[in-house]
């Protein structure tokens, strides 16, 4: 008989029972379900997109066109502007740390690797246009095990008064310690809970993060709306279904 701690399992301050979270991850990764739905989900559509290359370390017009597949619109001068810091983002996405799963890697190295793949927002020069959520669209696919996904699900989550990651004013943090934090967080939930992992894993026969695994929890869930605006939320659209 399962205890009451593993029949649950934790995204942020949203408890969500096994049971259900399991049916969440079983129906949005059917395959052969999304692929001639009137209102599919984003898998594999997002998840297996066909960039142009497997290089986990390159990135090509199409990779960076892929967070449309999750419903968040890339503008053409943002498009122009990711062109720009293309290498930027490359010589990030080839960090070490990143090969490992988040939940077993050295953190301050992933930590260091997220800051250099985050601080181009917090450059005068940055992208127009480009946030942390549209980033993390872009960057999740080549990293899937060791880069987080960022929207407004994951801040309700993970975001706020009481929560894990504590709000800030706009303008008093930056986008490389905020996306330091949310990793972080996102990273503990995952490896203090490997029992309740191991059963989401199972909900599915395709091959998912676990770090995708929460993802999808945490858009199923809506979170709890905190009372304070998401940071730099407001130039991205993030629409159901996705």
């Amino acid at each position: 008989m399962e205890s009451s701690e593993l029949a649950q399992v934790r995204v942020g301050h949203v408890e969500i029972s096994l049971d259900t979270a399991a049916a969440w991850i079983a129906e949005y990764t059917d395959v052969n379900v999304n692929v001639s739905s009137d209102r599919p989900y984003a898998f594999p559509a997002y998840d297996r997109y066909d960039g142009g290359t497997t290089e986990r370390d390159t990135l090509t017009d199409g990779d960076l066109l892929a967070p449309v597949l999750l419903n968040v619109q890339v503008k053409i001068r943002t498009f122009y502007g990711l062109q720009r810091i293309r290498s930027v983002l490359e010589a990030g996405l080839a960090h070490p740390a990143l090969e490992e799963p988040l939940a077993t890697a050295d953190f301050d190295d992933v930590a260091a690797a997220v800051r250099a793949l985050y601080g181009v927002l917090d450059e005068d020069e940055a992208p127009w246009g480009l946030g942390g959520t549209t980033l993390s669209k872009v960057l999740h696919r080549k990293r899937p095990h060791a880069l987080v996904l960022h929207d407004r699900w994951i801040w309700n989550c993970y975001v706020g008064e009481g929560a894990l990651v504590p709000s800030a004013r706009r303008g008093t943090r930056s986008w490389a310690d905020y996306m330091v934090l949310v990793t972080e967080a996102i990273g503990n939930d995952i490896a203090s809970q490997p029992e309740a992992f191991a059963r989401l894993r199972k909900a599915t026969s395709e091959e998912v993060s676990d770090v995708r695994l929460l993802d999808i929890l945490a858009w199923k869930s809506k979170g709890d709306s905190p009372s304070d605006e998401p940071e730099n939320l407001s130039d991205e659209t993030v629409s159901d279904p996705r």
